[in-house]
């Protein structure tokens, strides 16, 4: 998907490019740079944000495996906004090396980018990274298979249990938020809704103590609750995750339609830049409400993407205010008058 998005997203900048007089072979030398220093900065910030979970050698074994890990990029593993603070760059230094106009270009790519943006969430789609938040009360709400980034991290809340649990709004009580549907604790008596009092003995006292005493156990479950005491075995995890926000096509379908409105505003612009300008005004906001719903990336109390989207959003505004600004003319001379 990350090389279909690429050929799509140079052949719509080269078509358009066409259209103001930049040649196909700009084009491609200037996509050649962007896509080379994107991806360097897609995976480094990537490995910067993960790197507790997956790439530290505490983690992986060994500084080798580390460094191995680190180069797996087929695996999954690419922050956008990294790919943009690097490839936007690398471009600008490009129109600059060859003497290029950099926002007539910037109004040639702008479209494109969010193209590839568009293809490339479909990507995180089918491998599963880039996930939203548990979703339970749509029917559009999607479950992903075993070993898929949501379920590892629904596992590390005791989903291998085929319970899921939430906590009560404005309340410390923790009920049943969802059941798996394929599995014996639905059989056992266990209903969405009840309250958890004890969990194999244990108080529950908190959200996050009773997921982990789901998590501590191994495949017997003694769930107490105000009125019955609920037992099961299970020796088989449930074969789906708990259902979430589809997030990457909210995020796809997004970027496909900012894509549309800067392919067609470009006839419309007064002044180079606009389109570009518009891209970057647009698209933070948009990305800032997804990764509300998103729950792959920690919150601190915004994630990184977050805080990117506010810099680029300004970024767009001081853009708009540059390119705006009235030209001045230079008064006449003596000898002309």
């Amino acid at each position: 998907m990350l090389m279909l998005a690429t050929v799509v997203a140079v052949g719509l900048a080269v078509y358009r490019g066409l259209q103001v007089g930049i040649d196909p072979e700009t084009i491609y030398s200037l996509a050649i740079s962007m896509f080379l220093a994107g991806i360097v900065g897609a995976r480094l910030f990537y490995v910067i944000e993960y790197w507790n979970q997956e790439f530290s050698p505490a983690r992986t074994g060994s500084v080798l495996a580390s460094i191995y890990a680190i180069a797996n990029v087929p695996k999954g593993g690419l922050v956008v906004y990294g790919s943009v603070l690097f490839g936007v760059p690398a471009g600008i230094w490009y129109c600059r090396l060859r003497g290029l106009p950099i926002l007539r270009i910037g109004d040639v790519i702008a479209a494109s980018m969010v193209v590839g943006l568009s293809l490339g969430r479909l990507g995180c789609f089918l491998n599963g990274c880039c996930f939203g938040g548990v979703c339970l009360n749509h029917d559009f709400a999607l479950t992903f298979p075993a070993d898929s980034p949501p379920y590892l991290q629904h596992e590390q809340f005791g989903w291998r249990s085929g319970v899921w649990l939430e906590q009560e709004p404005k309340s410390d009580k923790v009920r049943v938020a969802y059941l798996s549907p394929q599995g014996p604790v639905a059989a056992a008596g266990l209903r969405v809704g009840d309250e958890v009092k004890k969990i194999n003995g244990s108080t529950v006292t908190s959200l996050a103590k009773a997921r982990q005493d789901l998590l501590a156990a191994s495949t017997a479950y003694e769930l107490e609750t105000p009125e019955r005491v609920i037992r099961w075995t299970s020796n088989s995890p449930p074969p789906r995750s708990v259902p979430i926000h589809a997030a990457q096509l909210y995020a796809a379908i997004d970027a496909a339609l900012l894509a549309c409105v800067l392919w067609f505003y470009f006839p419309f612009r007064r002044r180079d830049g606009e389109v570009f300008a518009l891209l970057l005004t647009v698209h933070p906001i948009s990305r800032f409400l997804i990764e509300m719903i998103r729950s792959d990336e920690p919150k601190y109390p915004l994630t990184i993407s977050q805080w990117i989207s506010i810099g680029l959003f300004l970024a767009g505004i001081v853009l708009w205010i540059v390119i705006e600004r009235p030209v001045r003319q230079s008064a006449p001379s003596a000898a002309a008058v």
